[in-house]
Order: C-alpha cells, then sequence, then structure tokens
C-alpha cells in the first residue's frame, strides 16, 4: 500500500506564519526606507532630517535619536536630537553610525529596550546613508550657491570697473577736445582771420594776394578738420540725447554716400558704457568706409535684441574686407583691433566679414548688462 508522503515536505502553519511575519517586516523596512528618503528630498536638510530622526526613534524603539553634522556656513557643528531620556542610568546605545561626510547617527535606549537584530541594523544604516547622501548633496548646492553669488559679485565689481574705465577714457577725450577747441583751434581760427584781413588789404593787385588766399584756404580747412576732430572726441549729443541721436548726427554729416540709418530709440536708455562703446565702435567702422571701402552705400543699423543683446551692424557696398589686408591698409587693421578690444571690456563679440554682394558687414553685439558704480 503507497504513503502519501507529500505532507512531509509541505511548511507547517507555525513557519507559513512564521515567513509571512518576515516578509511584513521586510516590507515594512522598505517602506521605511522610501517614506525617509521621499522626506529628504521634499525639504531642507535640516527639516526634513528632524522628521526623519522620529521615526528613527519610532522604528527602533529609542528614547533619543541625535544626528550631528558640520554647519553649511563653516560654523560650529549643529546638532539636532528628538526624544528625550526617561533613565539615564539605563541608557544604552542601539545604534551609532560615523559617516565619511562628519555625520554622526546616534540612537539610544533604555536597557529594557529590544534589542536591534540584524536586520534592523542594516535598515538603520541604509539610513543613515540617505541622511549623509542628503547632506551632501545641500552642502553641495550650499557651496554652489556661495560660488554663485562670488561670481555675480565678481561681475558687478567688474562692470563696476569696465564703466570706470570707460568713463575715464571718455573724460580725457573730453579733456583733449577741450584743450584742442582752446588751444590749436583758436590759433588757426586766428590765422585764418588774420589772413582773409592781410588779402583784403593789400589789394587784388598785389603779387602776394594768390599765395595768401591760398594760406587763408588752408587755415579755414584746419579749422574746419580740428573741430570735426573736437566733434569725434566727444560729440555733445552723446552726453545729451543718447547712441541713437549721435550716430544720427554723425551719419548726416557724412557727403558723397547713400546713408541708410535704421537707429531704435531704446538704445539711448543702454547703459552709458555700452551707449559709449557702440558709438566708437560704430565711429570706427564708418570711418574705415569712408577712408578705405570707395562704396556709394553705407547702412547703420542700431537694436536690441528680446534675448538681452545689443547689436550694431555696419554695411557697405565698397572694396570689402579683403582689402584690409594690404600693407597700405595698416590703419584699418588697428581699428578693427581697437573695436574688437572695446566690446571685449562689454563681454562682447564683433564679426567682420565679406558681403554676399560685395563691400563688408561688420556686426557687433554685447549683453545689456545693467551697470553698478563702486564706492
Amino acid at each position: 500500500m503507497e504513503r502519501d508522503t507529500s505532507t512531509t515536505h509541505s511548511p507547517g502553519v507555525a513557519e507559513l506564519r512564521a515567513l509571512y511575519r518576515a516578509a511584513e517586516a521586510r516590507a515594512a523596512r522598505l517602506r521605511f526606507i522610501i517614506e525617509v528618503q521621499n522626506l529628504l528630498d521634499a525639504a531642507a536638510f535640516e527639516t526634513a532630517a528632524q522628521e526623519v530622526l522620529s521615526r528613527l526613534a519610532d522604528f527602533a524603539g529609542a528614547s533619543i535619536a541625535s544626528l550631528v553634522f558640520p554647519s553649511f556656513q563653516e560654523k560650529a557643528p549643529i546638532q539636532l536630537t528628538v526624544g528625550k531620556s526617561t533613565s539615564p542610568e539605563s541608557d544604552n546605545i542601539l545604534f551609532a553610525s560615523q559617516d565619511g561626510s562628519d555625520l554622526y547617527l546616534t540612537i539610544i535606549g533604555s536597557s529594557k529596550t529590544r534589542a536591534i537584530d540584524a536586520d534592523d541594523r542594516q535598515t538603520l544604516e541604509v539610513v543613515a546613508g540617505q541622511l549623509a547622501d542628503a547632506y551632501n548633496l545641500n552642502r553641495q548646492a550650499a557651496e554652489n550657491q556661495a560660488l554663485l553669488g562670488d561670481l555675480q559679485r565678481q561681475r558687478s565689481e567688474l562692470a563696476a570697473l569696465v564703466a570706470q574705465l570707460i568713463q575715464a577714457q571718455e573724460q580725457e577725450r573730453q579733456r583733449v577736445a577741450l584743450d584742442l577747441h582752446d588751444g590749436s583751434a583758436q590759433l588757426a581760427a586766428g590765422l585764418s582771420y588774420r589772413l582773409q584781413d592781410l588779402a583784403a588789404r593789400i589789394g587784388e593787385a598785389h603779387v602776394l594776394k594768390p599765395e595768401i588766399d591760398q594760406l587763408a584756404a588752408l587755415a579755414r580747412h584746419s579749422v574746419a578738420d580740428l573741430r570735426a576732430a573736437i566733434a569725434d572726441l566727444r560729440p555733445p549729443e552723446l552726453d545729451d540725447l543718447g547712441v541713437a541721436a549721435a550716430l544720427r548726427t554723425r551719419l548726416d554729416a557724412i557727403d558723397g554716400l547713400e546713408v541708410i540709418a535704421d537707429l531704435d530709440a531704446a538704445s539711448d536708455r543702454w547703459p552709458i558704457s555700452t551707449g559709449i562703446i557702440f558709438y566708437r565702435v560704430a565711429q570706427e567702422a564708418i570711418t574705415n568706409v569712408i577712408k578705405h571701402a570707395e562704396a556709394s552705400r553705407l547702412v547703420v543699423r542700431l537694436f536690441e535684441d528680446g534675448k538681452g543683446e545689443a547689436h550694431l551692424e555696419v554695411i557697405d557696398d565698397g572694396k570689402g574686407i579683403g582689402e584690409l589686408r594690404h600693407p597700405q591698409m595698416r590703419g584699418g587693421q588697428l581699428g578693427i583691433v581697437g573695436m574688437r578690444e572695446r566690446l571685449a571690456l562689454l563681454g562682447g563679440r564683433i564679426e567682420i566679414e565679406a558681403g554676399s554682394s560685395g563691400g563688408t558687414h561688420v556686426r557687433a553685439a554685447a549683453p545689456l548688462a545693467q551697470e553698478t558704480t563702486s564706492e
């Protein structure tokens, strides 16, 4: 007669219950770890750590849970504690961890508290690691924020220094312009008047009359050149009306070229240093066109885009940028270097290239950072 042996391999009720309880305990530990991570992800470290400590004390059946970690501001270490000892003489350390980040987690309970088994200890070690990771992430974020603040302060200081440098350059230009106006320009104007007066007094029949007339014309031409140089050194419109108005005045004085000016009035509200630099770059580019390009048409655009950048375009239909490589064009090359250096002060850039149908296309751009001043 065959014997049924299947029951000998089936677990008993007690074993099934033990397996069920173990599975439930593992699930509870996993839920606990997930809840801790959610807490640490949802709030600032110190706030979340306080709640985690409370849950750790409950999990371990402890009376006190303590966490010590370095301050983000390099002050004295911070200690967070939950719970209170009811009988200090019988307190035992149920769990203590030390992470590589100088983070200490200590759980204290009475000697009557149930012992922490291996699975519970492993769970506590995982949570201690979560606390350490969250602390390190918060510390890195604080350090990054501090570095960002330092960078912003440095940029602000640099902007202030750039503004001071540009202002100093413009003040020197203004001083030179005043010296020319009060010195050489006045002397040339006086010479022109004296020569004209002399020519009128000696009469048309005098043998020196033609030569004196030539000298008077040369003196008048010198006066005109000096006045133009004075206006270029520091155009009054730049101070009184802004970069667009100053550029328009400069373009209106050009003869022999078809000039198209598309100048956004909003540029008059740009920071002072930006307006000055863009005027100087435009001035240099326009001078290159007049002196070297042999162009018949000049287009100047000044505008602001929607990304907080200022833009300048100077376009001509002349000989093209390739001519600047000629040895006779060293002045033009130096002018390009000067334009690049000026824009570099603003953190800007310049592109100079041949136009699609000839000529030269100059594009300049710079960020419209708010100008600050230092005490």
